[in-house]
């Protein structure tokens, strides 16, 4: 006969009753009803309520009101005469917090065998649900993550390998988990495993490691290794985490950069000595060409020169004027290469810059027998601020142009006022011709540097195709726009559109 046996009826059910009471987990019974028959320890620990609270009141007290309709079906399979085991649900606390827990529901039935209602065994597993719930969402960053992310023990056998890694090294998890990681490392670094390990079993992590690898298909790819050490519940170390990078295409990106910006360099040192050159040949040049011009003018007005000898006066005047012009092109554009062009705002008359500027084109313009006529909108002011210079080099550029490109016909400058408010004033300039005109695509090009309608163009006309690329530049400086609206044989019409401000004291400005 076994101790049980030997146990009467009232031992045992002070046993029975003994196990309930020191339970960690809430035992409760309840009749058909739902209202609750018995209460132990662990239904007061999970729950809150004492025994007094609760027998007599029904199980629904600690059913949320959105899992009501989950009494009525447990009731419906306890009449039924099945069991629920394991059934994960929430339930509240007397204090309002929400708890998950794990049910096991089983019927009861008196001494006749008929059911009069079911014992709950409760066990709180929020915690559980928790751990469970984060390691899910790690799982999921990690199978997720761009990066590789694998786990080795000490003796570098792989135990964990994400997507990532299967997409960086061509191995499947299946095939790397149990193998070793060595099988990744290039021949030629044998010991650069055995290196990490010593650093990871002292507890080191290591960051932003870049080396080689070895993929499957046999190509080397550069990589970035981060490894941390992995610790037990007592703070050994018994493993390592790698996060790695494929930075294969981002180092060759890094290497091809810093080549394009050593070649940038280059050519701005390229540039600034060029610039330097020009400025310092054209000036260079420049003085001993003024004294010829001025040399030729005095030979050219000398009163018992032969004709012969004076038309070769002429020509120097005309060949040397025109070599100066080529200079101070060049001198300009170097300035505005180098960024050492000043604005410099003053008060002017409009007026009278436009009448130097036929002045000056006035010789060229009689002897082809251009009409020219100039006209200057009213209400424009006597005087307006701003860089006179720039305004007559930019007017002047596109005035000598015309003449220069026009064989008949006339030339056309006006000044027009297009805004005025508190700010300033907007001026547009006008210079149209009745010259040879510009094809769609030479209007696209034709205010970079060194641009001419054609190769024929300087040939015949002569030019360094330096003039608009710098009146733009000057128009840019001075926060203007230009352009121009031209068709073949048909004449052009260049503009230039410059805000004025109302200031009345200089106020010099950098390129």
């Amino acid at each position: 006969m076994s101790d049980l046996d030997k146990l009467g009826a009232g031992q045992m059910q002070s046993m029975l009753a003994a196990l309930v009471e020191s339970s960690e987990d809430a035992i409760i019974s309840k009749n058909l009803e739902s209202v609750i028959q018995s209460w132990n320890r662990g239904a007061e620990r999970i729950f809150g309520y004492t025994a007094d609270e609760m027998i007599g009141q029904k199980i629904q007290t600690l059913i949320p009101e959105h899992l009501l309709f989950e009494e009525d079906e447990i009731i419906s399979k306890l009449k039924l005469g099945e069991r629920i085991e394991h059934y994960e649900t929430i339930r509240r606390r007397k204090d309002g917090q929400l708890i998950n827990i794990s049910l096991t529901v089983s019927p009861i039935y008196d001494d006749a065998g008929k059911l009069i209602g079911g014992s709950k065994i409760a066990r709180d597993i929020t915690n559980q649900a928790k751990i469970n719930k984060d390691r899910a969402i790690l799982a999921a960053i990690v199978e997720s993550s761009e990066d590789g992310i694998a786990s080795k023990d000490l003796n570098s056998i792989v135990q964990t390998w994400n997507k990532s890694m299967e997409t960086i090294f061509g191995y499947t998890a299946e095939e790397m988990i149990g193998r070793s990681i060595t099988i990744l490392i290039p021949p030629e670094m044998p010991d650069e495993e055995n290196q990490l390990i010593a650093k990871l079993k002292k507890g080191e992590r290591i960051e932003h490691y870049e080396t080689v690898r070895v993929r499957k298909d046999g190509q080397r790819i550069d990589v970035a290794l981060t490894v941390s050490p992995i610790r037990d519940m007592t703070g050994e170390v018994i493993g390592a985490s790698k996060i790695i990078r494929d930075i294969t295409k981002g180092k060759a990106l890094k290497e091809q950069v810093d080549l394009l910006q050593a070649t940038l360099l280059n050519v701005e040192e390229t540039s600034r000595l060029k610039s330097s050159f020009i400025s310092t040949v054209s000036h260079e040049i420049r003085a001993p060409l003024g004294g010829i011009i001025g040399l030729a003018e005095i030979l050219s007005t000398e009163e018992d020169l032969s004709p012969t000898a004076k038309n070769v006066a002429d020509a120097v005047v005309d060949a040397s004027k025109s070599l100066y012009r080529v200079l101070n092109e060049l001198l300009d554009y170097a300035k505005v290469e180098a960024g050492k062009v000043r604005l410099e705002n003053r008060k002017f008359s409009l007026r009278n810059t436009i009448i130097e500027v036929v002045r000056m084109i006035n010789p060229e313009r009689t002897r082809k027998g251009l009409e020219l006529r100039s006209i200057v909108d009213p209400d424009i002011p006597e005087l307006i601020c701003g860089d006179e210079l720039r305004v007559k080099q930019v007017l002047l550029n596109l005035a000598s142009n015309a003449v220069k490109f026009s064989e008949k016909g006339h030339v056309y400058i006006a000044a027009n006022l297009a805004e005025d408010n508190e700010k300033g004033l907007v001026i547009e300039f006008k210079v149209t011709d009745t010259g040879i005109g510009l094809s769609e695509d030479t209007i696209g090009r034709l205010f970079q540097p060194y641009v001419q309608a054609d190769p024929s163009t300087s040939r015949l006309f002569g030019g360094t195709g330096l003039g608009l690329s710098i009146a733009k530049s000057y128009v840019d400086l001075m926060g203007g726009e230009i352009g121009v609206q031209s068709k073949p044989s048909e004449g052009s019409t260049f503009w230039f559109k410059i805000p004025f401000p109302r200031a009345t004291e200089p106020s010099p400005q950098t390129a």
